[in-house]
């Protein structure tokens, strides 16, 4: 792969030893001569990456989530360190980062493009999701009732506590503890699954990749709540449909070579014999 030349590394202080992470890592680049820079407000900017060939995200998964728009729009390859907790996209600890930095700056590194949500509501607002998109009712009253449509055509109506809707990434989250399926990463899908549905018949579906989807909510009493990747969206009155789809868009994600997408589940979800690893 291409050699990096600029590396930005957004760093979460609240974390213990993100400061002298980054600082580490800084000083590996440097004595290759490559630009260095630390950020310390997330999430970003849109426009903060420009010309930055790696992002090193130095927190956790919920770190790494606040730089996806800005590496979408400006394709910068993005790079997570954990010091969190689960680690499902932050896949480096900082001693294996030490010990790999120098040769991933000279280009020994594979990137994966991970599938994002594309959401638009009716009203014009634009949203990108890497792991989900949820719809719940706002004033946790308990039921809601959804109409889900593809071109026009009615999919089915939901009376549930909510609808995921989750890329391959996040199917291992929010996902998987409503009872949804896990999505290997490479797959171009988006699954859809109910939250606590009142009809046992409602389960998990799995649109392929062409597939417009569209969340109907105009007759509820109330404005549903809306989040994406866990932070609200979409609150303005007149909010009566959602449409999602897979981007076109990808989210360029150097992955740690040593930890497969499984054994990641394996090892963070004690998924499987636990003797094998």
């Amino acid at each position: 792969m291409t050699p990096i030349q600029s590396i930005a590394f957004v760093i979460n202080l609240s974390k213990p030893n993100a400061q002298s992470t980054a600082e580490a890592l800084a000083d590996i680049a440097q004595a290759q001569g490559k630009k260095t820079q630390f950020i310390t407000q997330y999430p970003l900017e849109i426009d903060c990456l420009k010309n930055i060939d790696l992002c090193c995200v130095i927190g956790g998964d919920g770190t790494l989530l606040g730089v996806l728009d800005a590496s979408i729009h400006c394709q910068t390859k993005v790079l997570g360190i954990n010091i969190g907790k689960l680690g499902f996209l932050a896949t480096y600890t900082p001693n294996q980062l030490i010990e790999d930095f120098s040769s991933i700056l000279e280009g020994d590194y594979s990137v994966e493009e991970r599938s994002i949500l594309f959401c638009q509501s009716n009203t014009g607002e634009t949203a990108f999701a890497l792991n989900d998109l949820v719809i719940k009712e706002s004033e946790n009253r308990g039921l809601i009732r959804l109409k889900v449509k593809s071109e026009q055509r009615l999919i089915s109506e939901y009376h549930c506590d909510g609808l995921i809707f989750a890329t391959p990434t996040g199917s291992t989250a929010y996902n998987l503890s409503a009872g949804g399926p896990i999505i290997s990463p490479n797959v171009e899908a988006i699954a859809m699954t109910p939250i606590c549905p009142h009809t046992l018949g409602n389960r998990s579906v799995i649109f392929d990749s062409k597939t417009p989807i569209e969340v109907l909510f105009d007759d509820l009493p109330a404005e549903p709540l809306v989040s994406i990747d866990g932070k609200k969206y979409f609150k303005k009155k007149s909010l009566s449909s959602i449409s999602i789809q897979l981007a076109k868009e990808k989210f360029p994600l150097i992955h740690n070579q040593a930890n497969t997408h499984f054994s990641i589940v394996r090892d963070k979800l004690n998924w499987g014999d636990p003797t094998v690893r």
